[in-house]
């Protein structure tokens, strides 16, 4: 039997199509994944499921500290130099809080349901988030992620309506200053041609059940 052709195409486990040097990608974006979710929850370690409430009470007491130390060399230094570099500093452990609070709603903070949304007013409350109001809409967002219809938070914009935008809308919603208020201006009105409010219990993001949660982190 002859050796094989160094030349001859293979394919690699990946559906790589490779012919010596030369790679040629097939993959076909409207196809199925060759995994299931089941495949990827399989294949993390079971030391990853388990939730440990005083290792995320840990990390709560750790970005409290470091929020504390920042104000307090905000307060002695009280520097026009040193105030830039804090408010930079300070929003991005602000953002910490965030996704500690974004933790209990997904219920990954602790197995306590309690804990979960004690925790979770607490550290939204404190950066002004509705807790369930966001944790509500968020879960809608998970559940129709990549959904251009039914996506809660990321709608984005037809190529024909991004063409028609003047100049200026352009700039402003895709370059600095917007941005920087687009979080709570969503959490007032919702993404764009959305209707509601994170704030209000009867805004169609809610079901009847939901209303009085909603009310409470308001």
């Amino acid at each position: 039997m002859s050796p094989p052709n160094s030349m001859s195409p293979t394919t690699n486990g990946n559906g790589v199509a490779m012919n010596g040097a030369k790679k040629q990608l097939d993959f076909d974006p409207s196809a199925a994944p060759p995994f299931k979710i089941a495949d990827i929850r399989a294949a993390i370690p079971p030391h990853c499921w388990v939730k440990n409430p005083w290792r995320s009470l840990s990390y709560v007491l750790r970005d409290l500290l470091v929020i504390l130390s920042f104000a307090v060399a905000a307060a002695k230094l009280d520097s026009w130099t040193f105030w830039p570099l804090y408010w930079v500093a300070q929003g991005t452990m602000f953002w910490a809080v965030f996704v500690l609070g974004h933790d209990c709603g997904h219920g990954s903070f602790s197995d306590s349901w309690l804990l979960n949304n004690v925790m979770g007013h607490i550290l939204h409350s404190s950066i002004l988030v509705p807790y369930h109001g966001w944790r509500i809409s968020h879960k809608t967002h998970h559940q129709n992620h990549g959904n251009v219809e039914k996506d809660e938070s990321w709608v984005p914009l037809p190529e024909k309506v991004y063409k028609s935008l003047d100049t200026s809308t352009k700039f402003m919603r895709f370059t600095i200053p917007l941005p920087m208020f687009a979080y709570p201006i969503y959490l007032w009105t919702r993404s764009p041609g959305k209707k509601g409010s994170h704030f209000n219990p009867y805004s169609d993001l809610f079901a009847p059940n939901e209303r009085a949660a909603v009310l409470i982190s308001t």
